[in-house]
């Protein structure tokens, strides 16, 4: 299983429990990550500076992905982005500007030599339409399409590296509503936790949109050692430790994906498990 994402931490809060459990059971998974987070919050006084963030968060990716079980992973090197509307967006050196040819070269690369069954990716919204969650979904998205592809980046044979068909490509997406539902969950167990500000309330995708709910409590416990390697992004009041296991359950304990390839069928049930049948 191939992860093809644009932040640290990406792997872990929305996609981290189903990389656990496919990973407990022997799924060799790589992970690629296309910037190192530099404009991502500093929420532990402390834990870093604006010239340092980067260089400690991909420090913390390296600590994380061993929580999940991840075998290997590699940074892009791109600069983070930043949110929506940022002037950063606009960076020379930001994700988001970068060359789609030369991104998606590298990913098909990726592809070709590691030979997945599985890709994983964002939904074509970045979950709350952040630019390079959308920017990694495209470049992956075509990127799967031209691995298989003999007449795209045809140097790739010239060094021994195949083309390669992917069998599936999951998007992980979060239904609309999401952030509200978290945050009453944790309301009523106690918690004094914000309801999302106007301008967040309706972040995620069409629940429609949505193929497979998955359950992912049995690597709940991996998800939240994952979540914690990350110690620049997370809350000093993180609540998830301080409240039943079954409320934290509730909360963090469910994923939703896309099947984007193959196409779901009308009608079909997509089974829970990305690698069903293969």
């Amino acid at each position: 299983m191939l992860a093809l994402l644009a932040h640290p931490d990406d792997e872990a809060f929305p996609m981290g429990g189903a990389i656990a459990m496919h990973t407990a059971r022997g799924v060799t998974t790589r992970l690629i990550t296309a910037t190192s987070g530099e404009l991502g919050e500093i929420r532990q006084p402390g834990s870093a500076t604006r010239e340092t963030i980067g260089e400690v968060r991909r420090a913390e990716l390296e600590q994380a992905i061993v929580e999940l079980g991840i075998e290997s992973h590699a940074v892009l090197g791109y600069r983070d982005s930043g949110m929506a509307g940022w002037d950063d967006n606009h960076h020379p050196k930001a994700f988001v500007q970068a060359s789609e040819h030369e991104v998606v070269a590298r990913l098909v690369f990726e592809i070709r030599r590691f030979k997945p069954q599985v890709i994983l990716t964002f939904e074509p919204g970045g979950l709350y339409g952040h630019p390079d969650h959308i920017a990694i979904c495209n470049h992956a998205t075509e990127a799967f399409r031209l691995a298989a592809d003999p007449d795209a980046f045809p140097h790739h044979m010239a060094i021994g590296i195949q083309p390669h068909q992917t069998d599936r490509l999951f998007y992980s997406g979060r239904p609309k509503g999401f952030r509200t539902r978290m945050a009453q969950t944790l309301r009523a167990a106690g918690v004094d936790f914000p309801l999302p500000s106007p301008d967040r309330v309706d972040d995620g995708c069409d629940p429609a949109d949505i193929h497979l709910t998955l359950d992912v409590s049995d690597g709940l416990d991996a998800k939240f050692a994952c979540i914690k390697r990350h110690f620049t992004q997370l809350q000093p009041d993180w609540p998830y430790e301080r409240v039943p296991r079954e409320v934290a359950a509730a909360a963090m304990g469910i994923e939703h994906y896309i099947r984007a390839w193959p196409e779901v069928a009308p009608g079909e049930t997509v089974p829970d498990d990305f690698f069903a049948g293969l």
